[in-house]
């Protein structure tokens, strides 16, 4: 018991230490790590396996037009936050390893038992004798430690050395480990299958570095890419963080319009993130629902989450609410302050505050004029897609909602989100009712958008949730309710009216298949897709049973049609698995599911009922706070 107390009282301070950071970046794929002399290997799913990715397949006629006149030009993936892999390098430039000779990558260095012990005096200190500066110190260092290998300096450079793992080449012309890290990434299995392996191409870049120098690399990478392939235009499919890119790309760049066919946008922080505000403004949420009994259980899994709850009021209420907000005061000014591409994602209406509290020093003057510059091009976002537009570059746009934003941020509830980006950011301007609210009685649709093709049309969503007629792109964008924005790749639909779009012109708009009505649903299904339907659709069934047949037959029947019903939301998904995986079980050839261990459900239910009773016995405060 003991040592399940510390294991958990050092959870919840790196919890509290490590969130601010972890939540900037989270939605991306933390990446794999290989020996020096291998390409790198992909990322692991969840525990699934992969797909193997299709063999290099290099055609001679890239460019050839499909059969009813469309030319498939390449598209190049622009992927979102910690989606790319950047290694550190020595004073040599060589790429750092570590002692397994694996690759050391960019990203937090965190070690939550040392973060425990390297707080115990302090914490002490604060408690007894209400030294918090030592304290802060403390906080300040672990802080640094923990984003040492992101941070930059006041030109908005690295500190220390790091190299972003590059993709020059088509999928079709990379190695096999490379095929599978960019689509453990980004699964377009659908786009390889229908466009070619030759026309998909990667772009990498560091998620903590510098935001125009960034755009620069897509504009020469543009280049590159018709130069090889020898065509005039290019597809764009700029991805979470991505469309910060794309914003910069479009204003710094004008005339790239020239070099673009489509712009496919997905789940796209075109005007950042109210969730990188919150962190910006350095003040954590001070609602004591949210601190004591809903925040922690919606971060850790299980019972550890309610446990949590009842740990977390060892300190009193204000010194908690100090340490949270010296915490994120850290991270902004050791590490947001100076990383333009971070910067990037602060929307562009609270620009002017953290500008005017944060860059105005002749020191950072490097800085602001960098972050000056993206905040011109966010503004310009509308304007630029407009004149993108009428030089005939196609702009679709795929966005999620209907996920509450991450609650240690005050206001977190004003807006609806898909957990990270705020609806209006990723959909151009689509009116939304507040996250668990609908649209007032009587509302009115906008129609605001310039592009509304019938003005009659029911642009509201089935749920009375979402105007998409006010958002730019009303007649090209897509939505998919209750779908998180980390789990975006793993939302099947999404993925294959993405790739339609890119490999062809059947689909011009939310009219053109009623197939892929405007409003969709959230799901998870790229593992029942490519791992357990892979499976059954390979079974040999020379030696099964007549009734062992008919069993895999009629499950993987209810799967297909589950699978190409895009309104089938995730207990449909849920639901065939289960009855997929039975019949695999049934003839040995997965395992079946474990079940939760009887101690398990004791323990969730217990903490569960230990953590409402004690909210309701003691309320908003720390047990320090009752003798007071």
């Amino acid at each position: 018991m003991k040592k399940t107390l510390m294991k958990l009282s050092a959870v919840l301070l790196a919890v509290c230490l490590l969130l601010p950071v972890s939540f900037v970046y989270t939605g991306g794929n933390t990446g794999t790590v290989n020996a020096p002399d291998e390409a790198l290997a992909p990322a692991e799913d969840e525990g699934t396996q992969t797909a193997e990715a299709p063999a290099p397949v290099v055609k001679e006629n890239f460019f050839k037009p499909s059969g009813d006149g469309y030319v498939q030009y390449p598209t190049i993936v622009v992927p979102g936050i910690m989606q790319s892999e950047v290694v550190m390098l020595d004073e040599n430039g060589n790429r750092k390893v570590d002692k397994n000779g694996r690759y050391i990558l960019s990203g937090p260095d965190a070690d939550a038992n040392g973060i425990f012990w390297s707080l115990i005096g302090p914490l002490f200190n604060a408690l007894v004798f209400k030294k918090m500066d030592d304290l802060y110190k403390a906080i300040d260092e672990i802080v640094l430690l923990v984003t040492k290998n992101m941070r930059n300096d006041k030109n908005g450079q690295p500190i220390e050395a790091r190299e972003v793992i590059k993709y020059p080449n088509s999928f079709a012309e990379s190695t096999p480990e490379e095929q599978r890290q960019i689509l453990n990434t980004i699964p377009l299995r659908d786009y390889v299958e229908n466009a070619g392996g030759e026309n998909l191409y990667f772009f990498t870049y560091d998620s903590f570095g510098n935001q125009l120098d960034i755009a620069a690399d897509l504009y020469e990478f543009i280049q590159k890419v018709k130069s090889d392939r020898n065509t005039d235009k290019v597809n764009l499919c700029p991805i979470s963080l991505g469309a910060t890119v794309m914003n910069s790309l479009m204003d710094v760049y004008p005339d790239v319009k020239d070099s673009i066919n489509k712009v496919i946008y997905i789940v796209p922080a075109a005007n950042g993130s109210k969730l990188a505000a919150g962190l910006f403004r350095a003040e954590f949420n001070r609602n004591g629902e949210d601190i004591y009994k809903n925040l922690l259980p919606s971060l850790v899994d299980g019972f550890a989450g309610f446990a949590l709850n009842l740990v977390v009021r060892i300190l009193p209420k204000n010194t908690l609410l100090g340490i949270l907000d010296a915490v994120l005061r850290s991270v902004r000014d050791n590490f947001l302050t100076t990383c333009t591409n971070l910067w990037a994602l602060v929307p562009n209406e609270d620009y002017m505050e953290f500008r005017n509290a944060l860059l105005m020093s002749d020191d950072m003057a490097v800085i602001r004029e960098q972050t000056d510059r993206y905040y011109q091009a966010q503004a310009n976002r509308f304007d630029n897609i407009m004149s993108f537009i009428d030089s005939g570059v196609r702009f679709y746009c795929l966005v999620d909602y209907g996920v509450p934003t991450y609650n240690f941020i005050p206001n977190w509830d004003d807006h609806n989100s898909d957990g990270l980006v705020h609806l209006e950011s990723a959909s151009f301007g689509a009116y939304a009712a507040p996250i668990g609210k609908t649209l007032p009685e009587g509302y009115v649709q906008k129609n605001t958008s310039p592009y509304i093709s019938n003005p009659n049309h029911n642009y509201i969503s089935p749920d009375n949730v979402v105007d998409a007629s006010a958002g730019l792109l009303a007649d090209t964008t897509w939505y998919f309710r209750n779908q998180n924005h980390e789990a975006t790749a793993r939302n099947d639909v999404i993925i294959n009216l993405a790739s339609t779009i890119m490999s062809s012109d059947r689909i011009e708009n939310i009219f053109s298949d009623p197939k892929y009505p405007q409003f969709l649903v959230g799901r998870n299904a790229r593992s029942l897709k490519y791992d357990l339907l892979k499976k059954a659709l390979e079974v040999d069934t020379s030696e099964l049973t007549d009734e062992q047949k008919a069993a895999l037959q009629a499950a993987i029947d209810e799967v297909q049609a589950v699978l190409d019903n895009p309104l089938a939301d995730q207990n449909e998904i849920s639901r065939v698995s289960a009855k997929l995986v039975n019949v695999l079980a049934d003839i040995g050839l997965v395992g079946r599911p474990k079940e939760e261990r009887k101690e398990d459900k004791l323990l969730y239910y217990f903490f569960k009922i230990l953590s409402d009773i004690t909210y309701k016995m003691v309320g908003e405060k720390g047990y320090a706070d009752l003798k007071a």
